[in-house]
């Protein structure tokens, strides 16, 4: 993440607070994402110095007017006006970012050996509750390099429970 993206994220966020529409950016935020995941070239074209800011702007316009909150559309143009608009992504993850926190949702990205069962997901999230007090969304990886057990990244906390992790520490100690 870069400073940019995380001031345009800030400041989309509070006009959207301000005017309370932060699902409704969300939504629109994703829109967008969704959009630029479909057709790349979408963004290298808003991007692009060889057509004019006026021709970007109205390519913008076309696609998200009416679809979009205004404030999202306004952040957006600008984005684009000031060469900026290649931090989109990353401008959009600062922006759900501060959206769970307005919330008082949390995510956690859990990776594990093997894909961990509906019900071993519940216990985590009920756990991973009750010790940050936050409503938590999982977000589950697989990684067989952890060869067995769980590691959880949540709000700058690192819980590593891997038996990869266990195997480096019990290495680091031999090697003293």
């Amino acid at each position: 993440m870069t400073t940019t993206s995380r001031e345009y994220a800030e400041a989309l966020f509070e006009l959207a607070a301000e005017e309370k529409l932060v699902p409704e950016t969300s939504e629109g935020l994703e829109l967008v994402r969704t959009a630029v995941r479909e057709e790349p070239g979408y963004l290298a074209l808003l991007a692009s110095p060889a057509i004019g800011k006026d021709a970007r702007l109205s390519a913008l316009d076309a696609a998200f007017r009416g679809r979009i909150p205004e404030i999202l559309l306004g952040v957006l143009r600008m984005m684009t006006a000031r060469g900026h608009v290649g931090e989109l992504t990353d401008m959009a993850r600062e922006f759900e970012e501060l959206a769970r926190e307005y919330r008082g949702e949390a995510e956690a990205r859990v990776t594990s050996a093997v894909a961990l069962s509906e019900e071993e997901q519940e216990k985590l999230k009920a756990g991973l509750e009750k010790k940050f007090r936050r409503q938590v969304t999982l977000r589950c990886e697989v990684d067989p390099a952890l060869i067995g057990g769980v590691r959880v990244e949540m709000e700058g906390s690192v819980i590593d429970g891997s038996l990869k992790n266990r195997l480096d520490q019990i290495k680091e100690v031999m090697h003293q």
